[in-house]
């Protein structure tokens, strides 16, 4: 028993320290996480989405126009084809890309900026989304809740390819 004790010590020592290496450098990745956001804001192929209510600073460029006519609240629950990547493409959340499977969630438990971007679509709308950090994960990042390892570094931005397949419940 003891021994599993300093095990799993040892391990989360090990995880929280992998996760402060990966803070070392992080003017460098705030700067090219701003920097690749800003070259897409000046992009005439990305719109900015602006409502009174909604947050701004999130850009998207249409894939595909879907048919619907209705569009999500903040706390329906919606089924998406997505995929989610950093500003150079690499995958951080294969989402359903690999298995065509639709993923169902309400929209109250995503980051804001997604959240936000999903109420502009109506079904079968298909966009690349591009979110900065203050709509994503801030810039604490954000880690595992049992490791503390880090998954997505603070500052990032973050690149989805959604498409909108239903809205499964509106709010009462």
């Amino acid at each position: 028993m003891k021994n599993l004790f300093y095990t799993l010590l040892f391990t989360v020592l090990i995880a929280s320290l992998s996760g402060c290496k990966n803070d070392e450098n992080i003017d460098e990745w705030k700067e090219e996480n701003t920097n690749a956001y800003e070259a897409i804001a000046k992009n005439t192929a990305y719109r900015e989405l602006k409502t009174e209510t909604g947050p701004s600073g999130v850009y998207y460029k249409i894939i595909n126009s879907g048919t619907g006519t209705e569009y999500p609240f903040q706390t329906s629950n919606v089924k998406v084809l997505y995929k989610g990547t950093y500003y150079d493409g690499v995958v951080f959340d294969a989402g359903s890309s690999g298995n065509n499977i639709p993923v169902e969630f309400s929209l109250s438990s995503v980051v804001r900026g997604f959240s936000f971007a999903l109420q502009n679509m109506v079904v079968g709308d298909k966009w690349e989304i591009w979110i900065p950090y203050y709509l994503g994960y801030g810039f604490d990042g954000y880690r595992d809740s049992y490791t503390y390892q880090v998954i997505i570094r603070g500052y990032t931005t973050l690149v989805f390819e959604v498409e909108l397949v239903s809205i499964t419940q509106y709010p009462y």
